[in-house]
């Protein structure tokens, strides 16, 4: 293998690890200006489970959406009302609508036990995920 082939190779992985990137970085943007925000959460992990916090404020916990599958967690919640940021933010006039996050599930939680419970007062979601036995 000659040296130009080493470069060569280098040169491909970083044009697709750009390109993996740039696919990333659009799929957020294009979330973003459509009115889609991506709430705060904090993953925990004890000994015996994973908790997941969801803060979902100005949110309507009676339009939320839970979705768990062996990989991934899925949660979509609308807004009550519409929310911009002018004073804080590059998205000035945006208006978000929507919640929406994935996570990755780690591989040892067991979803056939997931519990769910809302604090409605303080618009948070708490998401329990026994590891498996």
């Amino acid at each position: 293998m000659s040296f130009r082939d080493v470069f060569d190779r280098i040169r491909k992985r970083m044009r697709d690890l750009m390109e993996e990137f740039e696919a990333e970085i659009e799929e957020e943007l294009s979330q973003t200006y459509s009115g889609i925000i991506q709430p705060l959460y904090t993953v925990t992990e004890y000994p015996d489970r994973y908790e997941i916090v969801l803060d979902l404020p100005y949110g309507d916990l009676n339009a939320l959406s839970v979705k768990i599958s062996e990989s991934s967690l899925k949660i979509e919640c609308d807004l009550v009302k519409e929310v911009k940021f002018e004073k804080w933010s590059i998205h000035r006039n945006v208006s978000f609508k929507r919640y929406k996050v994935e996570l990755k599930i780690p591989s040892d939680a067991d979803i056939s036990g997931a519990a769910i419970t809302r604090d409605p007062s303080k618009h948070l979601i708490k998401v329990v995920l026994p590891k498996k036995k």
